[in-house]
């Protein structure tokens, strides 16, 4: 339950609660929100989430001590995920192949992430909007596989709650695929256009990717009901004539 709160629904929360504390104590900066100087003039109405995690404080100070609590149990469902897969996996190299490269943007996913979160859109915009496609990306790639690795590796046939939390995934990974395809069309035309509805649009999408990424990552919480995480040191002994071996002992000198 924990792993589930601070892995996947505290960013999502986190994110909604530092957009929502710029309506709610700092409205000005919303009411007087332009984007650029190409479009003077042009105010909008829904600000990328980019400027509360990154620009406006207290926000980014809140957002960075999330991210450093929600880092470590983030990557704990790489187990979950990477043990439940290759348990059911059938013998099909395209199956593991498509389980390597999960794995692969599982780790990429947090990555974009902190890069998006370190680097802010004004020091950096071109390093802050490498992060935000690198998340979005892997995300959208991550749900797909999911999907696919849960279908062809029988999950859905184990118990009815593997056949719902599947449903389930399918229709967050719509919802999350048609939002992650508009923000590269919303946001250059809104460039060259001016146009703030192309801009609000850009960043409602934003909102709702965060949303379906902390739901779709919540739904572990049902497929791994009754599993439990530990983190310890696990001791082993050796023999002496392996120690011997591994780091032999100094010679000894001769008394004079």
């Amino acid at each position: 339950r924990w792993l589930v709160c601070l892995g996947a629904l505290l960013p999502g929360a986190g994110c909604y609660f530092v957009v929502a504390y710029t309506y709610v104590f700092q409205f000005e900066k919303v009411s007087n929100f332009t984007e650029c100087k190409e479009c003077p003039n042009m105010n909008i109405t829904l600000p990328p989430v980019s400027y509360s995690i990154g620009i406006w404080s207290p926000q980014k100070y809140i957002w960075m001590m999330i991210m450093f609590i929600h880092l470590p149990p983030r990557l704990a469902f790489l187990t979950l995920y990477r043990r439940l897969f290759l348990i059911s996996a059938p013998k099909s190299q395209w199956y593991s192949r498509i389980n390597y490269i999960y794995m692969l943007t599982l780790w990429a996913e947090p990555f974009g992430l902190i890069l998006v979160s370190v680097v802010d859109i004004n020091g950096g915009f071109v390093l802050h909007a490498l992060g935000f496609a690198i998340w979005i990306i892997c995300f959208n790639f991550n749900m797909l596989f999911n999907i696919l690795l849960h279908h062809f590796g029988g999950c859905r046939d184990v118990h009815d709650r593997m056949e719902t939390t599947w449903r389930i995934k399918c229709v967050i990974f719509l919802v999350g695929y048609f939002c992650a395809i508009s923000t590269p069309i919303t946001y250059p035309y809104f460039t060259a256009h001016c146009s703030p509805f192309a801009y609000n649009l850009f960043s409602l999408a934003e909102l709702i990717e965060v949303g379906c990424n902390s739901i779709f990552y919540a739904i572990a919480y049902f497929e791994f009901p009754k599993t439990r995480i530990t983190i310890g040191i696990k001791s082993v002994q050796r023999n002496l004539n392996e120690l011997d071996k591994m780091a032999p002992a100094l010679p000894h000198k001769d008394a004079v």
